[in-house]
């Protein structure tokens, strides 16, 4: 299933820039930036690629280019308001600011190596690396340039080093995922759908946000991805249902409003027509993988 293509907007004068992320809200996306993701607060789950991770306060991430990413914090998951929500800090810098040949530079090879095994995701257990991570992402803010990009290299050296790591995906991603510019209107389509599927979606205004009529638009979707865009919506609410049936104690009524759907017997139904199964039969199915 395609993934929202998210835009970065970096500073004139970086391809590197802080994004601090108080609460973890996006839905399931990628972007052509590398990511180095500090847990700061709260617990969850962390979906990178095909991989899924427990994450907590303390951990580090670092998510390949293109590669598909989704965080869901407890409170979601476990359905409890006591549990705080999940935040933290990322560093996001495009391949672009790296040498082309670095597989075949010595000076590189680290850094390419720890890069070629992001596309799988890895993930950092180590407090005082946190710390130390942590401070080096904040003195970043205040260096431009050259400095800025000296203070990037001893990052991902740093990262390096670490043994205490784990590969969260069998499977890597790599650029080639990358949503083709040239249907521009489909990512578009695409990013309302994920961003607006838990409420009602009217065809009006998504083409409206797309700037298209809305038959050609139907058209186009459908031409360009064999579906229709309302399939797709589906496909997606399902998808977040899944996630849901297999890593919350949510009830299937709860899960079904959390996804989108108020009406509970057309959820089962969509939910059936789509994977086979029932909600009940598919949380059961997982549980005794």
């Amino acid at each position: 299933m395609a993934v929202l293509e998210r835009k970065i907007i970096h500073k004139m004068t970086t391809l590197c820039s802080h994004v601090p992320y108080p609460q973890f809200v996006l839905p399931r996306h990628k972007h052509p930036e590398f990511e180095i993701m500090l847990f700061n607060q709260g617990s969850g789950k962390q979906f990178v690629g095909e991989g899924v991770a427990d994450y907590r306060e303390g951990d580090i991430a670092l998510i390949g280019s293109n590669v598909p990413h989704l965080h869901l914090c407890n409170s979601k998951l476990k359905n409890s308001p006591e549990i705080e929500l999940s935040g933290g800090d990322t560093l996001q810098f495009l391949p672009d600011i790296l040498p082309l040949n670095m597989a075949n530079l010595p000076d590189y090879r680290e850094i390419h190596e720890l890069l070629r095994k992001s596309q799988y995701g890895i993930r950092f257990y180590d407090r005082e690396l946190y710390n130390e991570i942590k401070q080096m992402i904040d003195d970043i803010n205040g260096l431009e340039f050259t400095a800025r990009l000296i203070h990037l290299l001893r990052i991902l050296e740093k990262l390096s080093q670490c043994k205490k790591t784990k590969l969260l995906s069998d499977t890597a991603y790599n650029s080639s995922n990358r949503i083709d510019e040239a249907n521009e209107p489909i990512n578009k389509v695409y990013a309302y759908l994920f961003n607006h599927f838990k409420d009602k979606v009217v065809l009006q205004e998504i083409a409206g946000y797309v700037n298209q009529n809305p038959s050609a638009l139907c058209r186009s979707f459908k031409q360009k991805t064999d579906k229709s865009i309302f399939q797709c919506l589906s496909e997606i609410r399902i998808e977040h249902a899944c996630k849901l049936l297999s890593y919350s104690n949510l009830t299937v009524s709860q899960i079904a409003y959390e996804s989108g759907y108020n009406n509970i017997p057309y959820f089962i139904k969509q939910f059936h027509a789509i994977t086979g199964r029932n909600p009940k039969e598919y949380r059961e199915q997982i549980n005794i993988l």
